[in-house]
């Protein structure tokens, strides 16, 4: 009961600084970044923010009523709502992994695709933008459908259950592994682009390193937050294996979203030049730097004219 209690109210802590995180940056960004609504690559990456504020706060949420029920045990949140809770939470992680699979997908278009200026436009990735959150809540709708979200005494609160093998491998495979596979083949593209293309002229090749090294950040960010699903994975093929479940089960699943959370937040932020630099303790642009935000610049005049 002890241990039960202490990871819920880590879990309750990391879960609101991440959202705290999350939060500020995006703030902050709406601040200091400009352009800021015709900037393709911001647009991306305050999607993705809401995302995980998104997540952060739902978890919250979650583990609070959790945390509640064991507090006052003749009350019992064993209703729809805390399905319905839980769905949003689970919306939330999938709409996070898909932006960030579109954020790497718009520098495949801004690499090798250059010339096709349509598919690196506002427009495109605004539709991009909808699609993800399309995707994100009418597959985690089809759990919601099918009662895959039950209620664990143990947590007080809903999540998928380890029992459902069917339910909790199909998550893992198309919440995690699906975007993580797509950028890795958008990295090996665009690393096989730069490699054929020698002879550009230096600013240009200059740019696509720029972005390749964005999308290694972004697949690297990815691999952080993939701690949210390893400890999930292994708790399953341990059940599956040797038919056991741990009590704590639940309470580690929550407890490796959050630290997935928390660091995708922090990391978030080093991703986008122009995010990055808001966080400078010396707010003076670096030669490297001002051409970064001048090829931006540049870019998405282009796109506009």
């Amino acid at each position: 009961m002890i241990i039960e209690r202490v990871l819920e109210s880590i879990v309750l802590t990391l879960s609101s600084l991440s959202f705290l995180t999350s939060l500020i940056t995006l703030i902050l960004i709406f601040i200091y970044v400009r352009p800021l609504i015709t900037n393709v690559p911001i647009i991306l990456t305050c999607n993705t923010y809401i995302t995980l504020i998104g997540s952060s706060f739902m978890t919250f949420v979650v583990m609070a009523y959790g945390m509640y029920d064991n507090l006052h045990p003749f009350i019992s949140f064993d209703d729809y709502y805390c399905e319905i809770r839980s769905y949003v939470n689970y919306v939330f992680i999938c709409a996070f992994y898909y932006s960030c699979m579109f954020q790497a997908t718009f520098r495949l278009c801004r690499v090798v695709f250059q010339k096709r200026k349509i598919l690196q436009t506002r427009i495109v990735f605004t539709i991009a933008i909808i699609i993800q959150w399309l995707i994100s809540i009418f597959y985690i709708l089809v759990y919601l459908i099918l009662n895959d979200f039950q209620y664990h005494p143990d947590i007080s609160s809903c999540w998928l259950s380890f029992k459902n093998i069917r339910g909790l491998s199909i998550a893992l495979i198309f919440v995690y592994g699906k975007p993580l596979i797509i950028m890795s083949l958008i990295y090996v593209c665009i690393v096989r682009f730069i490699r054929q293309t020698v002879h550009t002229q230096e600013i240009r090749q200059n740019a696509n390193k720029r972005d390749l090294l964005v999308v290694k950040r972004i697949i690297i960010l990815v691999f952080i937050a993939m701690a949210i699903g390893i400890p999930t994975l292994l708790i399953l093929i341990i059940y599956i294996i040797t038919n056991y479940l741990t009590p704590f089960a639940y309470h580690i699943q929550a407890l490796s979203l959050t630290v997935g959370l928390v660091a995708a937040s922090i990391a978030m932020g080093f991703i986008t030049p122009q995010v990055r630099d808001i966080f400078k303790v010396n707010r003076q642009i670096h030669p490297v730097m001002a051409i970064e935000i001048a090829l931006e610049r540049k870019e998405i005049t282009g796109n506009h004219t």
